[in-house]
């Protein structure tokens, strides 16, 4: 199991950094950030009220079933 203080640990520094860089969208800071904005397509230009809706219809599908990610694998 994945140590679950890296959350809160992760959340912060994700919050200092977005603070220096209040005109990025969150997918492109952690595009950004994770150094891998070859690969992202459309994620990099999404704006955050998109990434916002789309994150809370995956955290509500925690409710109610099972999650697939983008490989099909379930989580």
């Amino acid at each position: 199991m994945r140590d679950p203080d890296r959350i809160e640990r992760i959340v912060e520094l994700l919050r200092k950094t977005w603070l220096k860089q209040p005109d990025s969208r969150l997918t492109q800071l952690v595009i950004n950030a994770s150094g891998t904005h070859h690969d992202c397509g459309p994620v990099f230009c999404m704006e955050d009220d998109e990434f916002e809706k789309r994150l809370k219809r995956f955290a509500d599908g925690f409710d109610s079933k099972k999650i697939m990610l983008g490989r099909g694998d379930p989580i």
